[in-house]
């Protein structure tokens, strides 16, 4: 199921990409022989209006062959027409990428999705960290980041992330208090396990509702009210999340009591269970019910733009990253693409357009990468004939240089592929 719905989605980026360079040729005239998906040997294939469009074995991409790619001589070739209809043609199948996630997001925001809805509380704060310089305290909840309402940890960890190395302003409640907070810079490399703010977050979404007298919950001093943050050093989300917690800690730490975190009033409060099975007997819970929220076409539509925005933005703040040595390079080929497709696929129908709109955007960026073989490769080769003065490179050498860069591409991709193998089996 994992490969026909990995096949599924490349197969759709290729399209989507191939067919912008198939609509851009023809639209400037040029006579195109083969529309192909996949990489040859070619498994079968038609011909219709004087072009071949064929289905190849390696599913690693897709081609579009067009008469005289390197003979100007040839009536209706590529390369006759001028360079800016070249350019226009070579950046078409990445203009189609870059199109297609603001589609697939538009259909996904109109889409009735279910969203948590939580408390986002601070469980704690590193010393001399930019959270502490700002005052942010334990017990802290988080209710809006730059003029965002924090629904979810994970808003807050876009926020943060968006607005690496600059300032942040936060809403925190404080003990039924609204409280304005200015989060200086967020670090690039912070220290080893503080975050780019130095705090440590959970989604409280546990309420304890009840708490039957004389039970053993009552008399560790659980109250009606409390918002349950952990069970034994383990977060809880949902209805079940206690007694699992309390089961698994148990079963690692057999004998020892546990603690069990609450906050209550706006602080946290640690409390202590005995080392027993029916420790939570006599607990009830509420848990926060997610929304289902959608929206109009023209406000989906525009929505699409700013999570693209977004994407582009957080992207360009890993590549910092990067560079800072804060993280390393993760990369991924196909049977890792495969793999992570597989998965993001358990969680439903809309975060696998989600994942889809995600590579697109990454295929537009890396096509357009001045690499030979490349889209963004042959893209430079005519932008050096238009600072010659239309003076050509030898096509010869083009060949040579493309042919080189295609192999070197196929031997990273092989590469790529035997570390995701390893990476799996591990």
């Amino acid at each position: 199921m994992t490969i026909l719905l990995f096949l599924a989605v490349l197969g759709l980026l290729v399209i989507v990409h191939e067919l912008g360079h198939f609509a851009a040729a023809k639209l400037a005239r040029v006579h195109v022989l083969e529309f192909g998906i996949g990489m040859p040997p070619r498994v079968f294939g038609f011909t219709r209006g004087g072009t071949t469009y064929s289905l190849n074995l390696l599913p690693i991409g897709g081609f579009v062959r067009m008469l005289g790619e390197e003979d100007p001589t040839a009536p209706a070739s590529f390369a006759g027409k001028s360079a800016w209809q070249r350019l226009v043609i070579l950046g078409a199948g990445s203009a189609m990428n870059a199109v297609l996630p603001v589609i697939l997001l538009t259909v996904v925001f109109m889409t009735p999705q279910p969203v948590p809805v939580t408390d986002v509380a601070v469980l704690s704060v590193a010393p001399g960290s930019p959270a502490e310089q700002a005052g942010v305290m334990p017990g802290d909840l988080v209710r809006e980041a730059d003029g965002r309402s924090i629904d979810n940890s994970s808003d807050l960890f876009i926020a943060i992330n968006r607005r690496l190395g600059a300032d942040t302003a936060w809403t925190v409640e404080r003990r039924g208090r609204l409280v304005g907070l200015r989060i200086p810079e967020a670090r690039v490399d912070p220290p080893e396990g503080q975050g780019a703010v130095g705090i440590l977050l959970t989604d409280a979404r546990l309420a304890v509702a009840s708490v039957a007298s004389g039970s053993t919950a009552a008399r560790s001093g659980l109250f009606p009210g409390d918002l349950l943050l952990s069970v034994g050093g383990r977060r809880v989300l949902n209805e079940d999340s206690p007694q699992t917690a309390l089961t698994a800690a148990l079963e690692a730490s057999p004998g020892e009591p546990l603690q069990v975190e609450v906050l209550r009033q706006g602080r946290i409060v640690t409390l202590e269970l005995p080392p027993d099975e029916d420790a939570l007997d006599g607990l009830a819970v509420n848990v926060y019910p997610e929304e289902t929220r959608s929206m109009g076409p023209l406000t989906a539509f525009r929505a699409s733009f700013v999570q693209i925005g977004e994407v582009l933005l957080l992207f360009r703040n890993e590549i910092s990253r990067w560079i800072a040595g804060a993280s390393s390079v993760q990369v991924a080929g196909p049977i890792g693409i495969a793999q992570i497709t597989g998965d993001v696929a358990e969680a439903g129908i809309s975060p696998l357009v989600l994942w889809t709109a995600l590579l697109s955007i990454n295929l537009a960026i890396i096509n357009l990468i001045p690499f030979p073989a490349l889209d963004g490769g042959r893209i430079a080769f005519v932008l050096v004939e238009i600072a010659r003065g239309g003076r050509r490179l030898a096509p010869e050498k083009e060949r040579f240089v493309h042919a080189a860069g295609f192999v070197m591409l196929i031997a990273a991709i092989v590469m790529i592929s035997v570390n995701d193998i390893q990476r799996l089996f591990a």
